[in-house]
């Protein structure tokens, strides 16, 4: 949706890869994870943020590409209690 704030869960191969082809069609998006030792660093030039901003942005969509089980699990949860819903606010592509 166009109309929400996107954003990108995840800094492996597959979250630098969806990060790279954003960056390369010009769509702008925010980029988190939950990795204390990437959050701060620049990949591709876009800043790594830790997930807490979420709580901060209205009008978000996510795409996560965390591919570990019990961190989907964690995150699913984690946007349960913001109230978001899978696949209208959130998708994982993993």
């Amino acid at each position: 949706d166009p109309k929400k704030k996107l954003i990108i869960w995840g800094a492996g191969l597959k979250g630098k890869k969806a990060a790279k082809l954003f960056i390369e069609r010009g769509v702008p998006f925010e980029w988190v994870c939950d990795n204390p030792n990437k959050i701060g660093h620049n990949i591709y030039g876009k800043k790594l943020q830790s997930f807490d901003i979420l709580k901060t942005i209205e009008n978000l969509q996510s795409i996560i590409t965390v591919a570990n089980k019990k961190e989907q699990n964690d995150i699913k949860i984690y946007f349960e209690k913001l109230g978001m819903k899978a696949t209208t606010d959130y998708i994982f592509f993993c």
